[in-house]
C-alpha cells in the first residue's frame, strides 16, 4: 500500500493551501501591526490548513518523544556514553525532564517511545516500538538497513494515526539519544549540500578538539557513502 492509499484509508485529507491563505488573511484583519506576531501567525495557519478549519483547535495536545541510540558514538563524537540515553528515557517516563514539566504546565501529555534504545528500559509509561538495539556506526557501515528505515517510519505514521483516532488536535514530535547531533548534522549537511563544519556544533559540551573530531567523522562518512549525491531515504539509512 503506497502513501496516498494509507492516507485515504485513515481519512487523512492532507494540507489545504487555500485555507492557509484564508487564515493568514484573517490575521491581517486583527487590530495589530501586520505580521507582528512573527512565526506564530503562519504556524497557526498551517495547523488550521491541516485540521481543515479556519479556527484551529488546541484542546487535546501531546508531545511524542522518540528515544534511540546512535552507533557512531563509539567514534568519540559525544561527551557521554549510550547509557545516558536510557537514563534520560527513564526520567522522561517518570515525568522528571524539562519537556515533561513544561508540557504538564501547559496541560499537554508527554509520550515516550523506545524506537531504538541500545539497552531496554522497563517502565509502564514507555511505548515499546524498538526497531533495533541502537543503530550501527555509520562511519563503518550504514546505520540501518532500508527495511529498518521503513519500519521506523511506519511506527511514526501509525502513532500519528493513533493520536488522530484518539481525538488529539495537534502533536509535537521530539527525540532523545546520545550522538543525536552527530547524526542530525550528517543528515543536514547531505540534504542541504552544505559543508559539515557549517552545520555541526559542540552538542552537549564537547571541547574544541572533540568538535574537530566530530566534524572529521561526519565528513569522512559522507564521502564514504557518497551521501551528497544520495536520495533522502539513503541519507536516512
Amino acid at each position: 500500500m503506497n502513501v496516498k492509499e494509507l492516507l485515504k484509508k485513515e481519512g487523512i485529507e492532507g494540507y489545504d493551501r487555500s485555507l492557509y491563505q484564508v487564515i493568514r488573511r484573517n490575521w491581517d484583519k486583527v487590530a495589530k501591526p501586520l505580521d507582528s506576531m512573527g512565526i506564530f501567525e503562519p504556524v497557526i495557519a498551517q495547523i488550521g490548513a491541516i485540521q481543515h478549519t479556519e479556527h484551529p483547535e488546541f484542546e487535546k495536545l501531546a508531545v511524542i518523544v522518540f528515544a534511540a541510540d546512535n552507533g557512531v558514538v563509539e567514534e568519540g563524537v559525544s561527551q557521554a556514553g549510550q547509557e545516558v540515553t536510557a537514563i534520560c528515557a527513564e526520567n522522561m517516563c517518570k515525568g522528571l525532564t524539562s519537556v515533561c514539566v513544561m508540557a504538564k504546565a501547559s496541560s499537554i501529555e508527554t509520550k515516550i517511545v523506545d524506537i531504538g534504545l541500545a539497552g531496554p528500559v522497563v517502565h509502564p509509561n514507555l511505548i515499546e516500538k524498538n526497531v533495533r538495539r541502537g543503530t550501527r556506526n555509520f562511519r563503518k557501515e550504514p546505520a540501518m538497513t532500508k527495511e529498518e528505515v521503513y519500519q521506523a517510519m511506519e511506527v511514526g505514521f501509525q502513532l500519528a494515526v493513533a493520536q488522530k483516532r484518539a481525538g488529539y488536535d495537534a502533536i509535537g514530535v521530539g527525540e532523545i539519544g546520545i550522538g543525536n547531533t552527530t547524526t542530525s548534522s550528517a543528515a543536514a549537511a547531505a540534504l542541504l549540500h552544505k559543508e559539515v563544519r557549517l552545520v555541526t556544533g559542540y552538542g552537549a559540551g564537547l571541547s574544541d578538539e572533540g568538535l574537530k573530531r566530530k566534524v572529521g567523522v561526519i565528513s569522512e562518512s559522507l564521502a564514504k557513502h557518497r551521501l551528497y549525491d544520495a536520495d533522502p531515504l539513503t541519507v536516512l539509512q
